[in-house]
C-alpha cells in the first residue's frame, strides 16, 4: 500500500470517528479536530468532499446541537410502511415540489431522492429537518414527475 493510500485511510478513519461523536457542526471545526490528530491542511474544500463521499448528514444530536452525522446511523427506509411512516406529502406550486416529512426525515429522503435523480425528474433537492424542495428536469412535467416521485416512495 502506498504511502498516499495509507495517510488517505487514516484520514478516513479519523474522519469517521469524528463524526460518531456528533459534536461537530461545521466545517471548521471539523478541521481544527482533524489537524489536532496531525492532518494539517484540510481545507474547507477537503473537508467538504470528505463529507459528501461518506455521505455524512447535518441531524440533532441527543444535546439538540446540529451536528454531521454518518448515514450509517440513519438507514434509508427500504419498506413501504418506513417511507409512509416518515413522508407526509408530495406537492408541488408548478416550480418546485416540497416534500414534507417528519422531524429529521428530510435529510434521509432527500439522499434517496437524489440518488434517484433524473430517472424520475430531479435535476436536484435542498433538505432541512423536515421540508425536502425538489428542483424538476421540466417544469412542464412537474405533475408527472410529482407522480413519479410519489410512486418511488410507495405513496401512489
Amino acid at each position: 500500500m502506498s504511502v498516499r493510500k495509507k495517510n488517505e485511510a487514516e484520514l478516513v478513519t479519523a474522519f469517521k470517528a469524528l463524526l460518531n461523536e456528533q459534536c461537530y457542526g461545521s466545517q471548521g471545526q471539523l478541521a481544527d479536530a482533524l489537524a489536532e490528530q496531525g492532518f494539517t491542511n484540510m481545507s474547507q474544500a477537503k473537508i467538504s468532499r470528505l463529507l459528501s463521499k461518506l455521505g455524512a448528514v447535518k441531524m440533532r444530536n441527543t444535546s439538540s446541537d446540529v451536528v454531521y452525522i454518518l448515514p450509517d446511523e440513519l438507514a434509508i427506509p427500504r419498506s413501504k410502511q418506513a417511507i409512509e411512516s416518515v413522508v407526509m406529502s408530495v406537492k408541488h406550486n408548478n416550480v418546485q415540489i416540497i416534500v414534507k416529512t417528519g422531524i429529521g426525515g428530510a435529510p434521509l429522503i432527500s439522499r434517496m431522492l437524489d440518488s434517484l435523480g433524473e430517472s424520475v425528474g430531479i435535476l436536484g433537492t435542498l433538505a432541512g429537518d423536515d421540508t425536502i424542495f425538489i428542483a424538476p428536469s421540466d417544469v412542464h412535467r412537474i405533475d408527472e414527475i410529482t407522480f413519479d416521485i410519489r410512486k418511488k416512495l410507495g405513496l401512489g
